[in-house]
This record gives structure tokens, sequence and C-alpha cells, in this order.
């Protein structure tokens, strides 16, 4: 089963090694070896290459030292895993490390591909019929045949709000014949983008192990309750071990082990990396690719697509940013080139639209204008003061601009935009906080925010997001964007099986959000970027965050 998600191959996607396993070695962790930074061609490294060598000899040395090593792969990343019950939150962090996996999953070229389910078929409007591989287990050894994935698709759809944003909870998962049955209540597109979603939605998990959990993410630990190649042996917020699954379905996997500490201070992975106690920084911000320039013994590798927006909302329900000529005027002055150029060191590829341009729906409507800007405030009443802030009946264009403390790359955006728009007379004032969602519960204590909160879903998916963040009441819609054609476009989303006509869909309301209205756009593109230590230069960085796979490693 294959489903277009994205079509433009601009640059390389990353290749799938062949399902095989080899034991790997111990690893002496003094042997620290320098070698020159380079990557295989599905991957981009951003420091220098030493001379003479080719993408070839580093990914052979890479996999040398991990021969030589323990077996183990360490990871430092900046956000927690709340929880292991699907039905909470946090678990979507489970797929990025190899514990848990779906029916369906969106493969690095965009693709819609079976995973545990062998084939789904669509059986008229509202029926969709799953055939499963055969032989496949939990990690504890239970089957996962029908009636058990029919068995996790209810419990989600019945308890998981994540999963309700895809699914009407009216829909059913049945068993007939060996196969699960989904019908929905009525047309429902989104379907393949939810049994492929890298969230916690519509994982597949032994249920029975989960409900004897009640709850409790420290019972679920040793309970084998995912199928995926690694299993958890321990877990705190903080910190996730695994052990591989040697009966995974794909074959035994090749590493000993997987830790994922978490650390939240840039410079703490990184010192991390440089020592040799972690093998991977993952979230490293914009600069770090200038502080580890000549450094021989770290690389920085980046995905070969940017797909990761960081959307800049204005706040629609209190503030300047109710008037929609002053959203239009924020937007223009915004030079979306210059982002990318001068903080994203590599890493950012320039906004023109909501969405990237290799999308085929995207549309390329946020332009860099400063006259313009300038003239829509003259025309709202906003004048300059002597301080260069315009000000309009004793008030000043002030701008509370949220950022994410846990992603250092928005606060670089946020510095570049603030010069920026200075220039046509807003004050922005950063606030870079630690849960920018908590802040923006309050309509009263912010005007703009800048976060990792892209118009694609972790699998490339444009509807989902669409529906939680720019529809009336969803959940991500802290912007209070409130508008009845964007909320009708949703509906005729959810059940638009024709791409054509989906991507006119996207098309029209890309320019009620941006162009007619400006509730939102996109500040910049991000590559996602990881920082590894000399045993992990040949690995291939990820466009939907599939870290850690069953052939990591080999």
């Amino acid at each position: 089963m294959k489903m277009r998600v994205f079509t433009r191959r601009a640059r390389r996607h990353a290749v799938r090694l062949p399902d095989h396993a080899r034991d790997v070695l111990p690893r002496r962790r003094s042997t620290r070896a320098v070698i020159s930074a380079a990557l295989l061609a599905v991957a981009m490294v951003l420091p220098a290459c030493g001379a003479g060598d080719t993408p070839t000899d580093a990914a052979a040395a890479a996999h040398r030292l991990r021969e030589s090593g323990d077996g183990t792969l360490t990871i430092y990343n900046s956000y927690k895993i709340a929880g292991l019950d699907p039905i909470g939150t946090g678990t979507n962090w489970l797929f990025d490390w190899g514990v848990a996996e779906n029916l369906l999953q969106v493969a690095e070229d965009g693709t819609v591909q079976p995973w545990l389910a062998r084939d789904v078929s669509r059986d008229g409007d509202t029926r969709w019929v799953v055939t499963l591989r055969d032989g496949v287990t939990f990690q504890n050894g239970a089957p996962v045949d029908a009636p058990a994935v029919a068995a996790a698709l209810t419990r989600q759809i019945a308890r998981s709000s994540a999963a309700q944003v895809y699914l009407d909870p009216a829909t059913t998962a049945t068993v007939e014949g060996g196969k699960v049955v989904l019908t929905t209540p009525r047309p429902n597109a989104m379907v393949p983008a939810a049994l492929a979603a890298r969230d916690n939605s519509l994982q597949i998990y032994d249920v029975a192990a989960m409900a004897a959990a009640g709850g409790d993410s420290a019972k679920i630990v040793g309970a084998g309750a995912y199928s995926g190649p690694y299993e958890i042996t321990e877990w705190s917020p903080d910190n996730l071990v695994l052990a591989p699954y040697p009966r995974h379905w794909e074959g035994p996997p090749p590493l000993r082990g997987v830790t994922v500490r978490v650390v939240p201070d840039e410079q703490a992975r990184l010192a991390g990396v440089r020592s040799g106690e972690a093998d991977m920084a993952f979230y490293p911000s914009t600069s770090a690719q200038l502080e580890l320039q000549g450094d021989s013994d770290t690389h920085v590798l980046s995905s070969p697509e940017a797909l990761q927006s960081l959307l800049v909302e204005m706040n629609a329900k209190a503030g300047i940013f109710t008037d929609v000529a002053v959203r239009k005027a924020f937007a223009a002055a915004i030079d979306y080139e210059a982002v990318a150029a001068d903080v994203g060191n590599g890493q950012f590829e320039a906004a023109t639209g909501l969405y990237p341009q290799n999308m085929p729906f995207a549309v390329a409507d946020q332009v860099h204008d400063l006259d313009a800007a300038q003239r829509l405030l003259d025309d709202a009443g906003w004048r300059t003061g002597p301080d260069g802030i315009r000000q309009k009946d004793g008030r000043k264009l002030v701008v509370r601009f949220v950022t994410q403390a846990q992603g250092p790359e928005t606060n670089d955006v946020a510095i570049a935009i603030q010069d920026q728009v200075a220039k046509a007379g807003f004050a922005l004032r950063i606030d870079n906080a630690e849960d920018s969602a908590e802040v923006k519960k309050d309509p009263t204590a912010w005007e703009s925010s800048v976060a990792l909160s892209g118009s694609l879903s972790g699998t490339a998916d444009p509807v989902q997001p669409y529906l939680v963040r720019w529809t009336t009441g969803g959940s991500s819609n802290a912007q209070g964007v409130a508008n009845a054609e964007i909320d009708d476009i949703g509906r005729q989303l959810r059940g638009e099986f024709d791409p054509g006509r989906r991507d006119q869909l996207l098309e029209r309301a890309q320019r009620i959000l941006v162009a007619e209205q400006a509730y939102v756009v996109a500040g910049t593109f991000k590559y996602f970027t990881v920082v590894t230590g000399p045993e992990w230069a040949d690995y291939t960085v990820s466009n939907v965050r599939r870290h850690i796979t069953s052939r990591t490693g080999a």
C-alpha cells in the first residue's frame, strides 16, 4: 500500500538497509579515534571535511569503531517521556526510539507504507480492511493478531483525545475472517494518516498488559506491551533504558541496548558527545554548527528534507493582533530569507509559505515587504514615536513574543525577527518560556509566539495539524482562530479522498490563513539535526523522526 504524502524529491532520501542483523563486539569508549567530518550521501555534514576523506571512508571508520565498542547507543535528548500508556501523553517518543509500532508508517520518501499491517484497503467510503503480517508478537510473546489489534484500536478510539482528532469516537474496530475492519460513521480520508501517525493516537500494544498496569507507567516497564525492536527495561520521565527484542519480526536488532537521557541544557548535551558519555545529542541550536566548527571528533548531521516549520502565530483573542492590518504588517515585516541565511547556519530553509515548497499543495504567499508593512500601520493609525516604536491612542506597538526554552532555535529566530520588525515600528519583547503552551493559555499574557509546532505532522500529514491548530476550538488553537471558511475546509478535508481536490482545499486555506487574515506564518523550515561522535558519523537522520529502527547500528 502506497499513498502520497509529499512528492518532490529535491534532496536524496534515506535508504532502508537490508533486513539483516550482526553481532557487535564490546566497544572500548577510551578509543575515541579522530575521523574526518563526513557521512553517507543520504545526510548532510556541516563541519568541514578532512582532506582526502570520502563519505565511504567516514562510514567505514564509524562502523569499525562501533564493532570495537560495547554495542550500545546513548542519546542525550531535551524532551521528557511523560508516560508509557498511549491513552495519556508523551508516548509519541516510543516510536522515535524503536519501542512502539503502528499498522502503517510514513517512509523517508513520504509514502505511506505497511508496517504491522501487510495491507490496508478501502472497501467503500466507510470500511477499511486491515490484513496483518503473520507471526508478529508483542515483546511479552502474545500474538499481534486481529483480536489484539482491534482491542488496541478500540481502546485508543474511545479514550485517546489524539486518536479522536483523526477518528470519530463512533468508529469501530472489529474482526472479520482474521482481518481487522475499521468502520467510520461517515467517509474519512484521514484513516491512512491516522494508522501511520507517530504520536500516541493509534499505537498498537497489548491491551491486557496495559490494563493490568492501571495507568501506572512504572508497571508498564518490563511488561513487553509493545512490538518494536527494543523493549523498556527502565523508565522515568528523564531516562529511558531499552533492551533488544530478539524475536522482532524484522529480525534481532543489532544494538545491545539504547539509553535516552533527558539533558535540558544544550551545552551539557554537546559536552556529553565530546566526552564520549553520549553518542548523540538531539535538538542542537543553530549556533552549534559554528561552535563545533573544526572539531573533528563531532559531526553535525541533518535530514535530507526540511519538513518542520517554526510557526509564528498571532494572538487573535486579545491585544494588538486582533486588528488584521497589524497582523499583516507584522507578517510583511519579517525577512524570511534573512532568518534562514543569518540564523540557520545551514539548518534552515527559507519559508515562502506555510508548507515546504516540495509539497504539491504549497502556496508561496509569505512576502517580506517593509514598505507595505509601514503603509498598513500608517493607514491603521499607528504613528512612530520618538523612540522609534509606533503608538496609537496612548498604546505602544509592543509584541510579547513567546519562545520555547526546550527549542533553542526558537530564541535565535526571535532575536532575528526582533531586529527586522523594529524597522516597521514594532517592539519585540522576548519571553523564553519553559512551557510556552502554558503561557499561551492566558490570552492576555502574549501577542505572538514561535514554536516547533509545524504545519505538517511528524509523518508529513497536513490535515491533523490543520484541524488542531486552526479550526475553531482546536486543541492547539491558542491564538483563537475562528473562521467559518477555515472550519468548513477542515470538514471537507476529513472526507476528501481525491488528492487533487485535497490540494485545492489546502491551497485556499493557506490564502486565508496567511494572505487574507495573517493568523500565522512559517518563520522558517528546519532540517532535523543531530550531533554525533565519530562512532556514528554514518548515522542517517530521519525526515520523519524514525530515530531508532530495527536496523540502526547495523
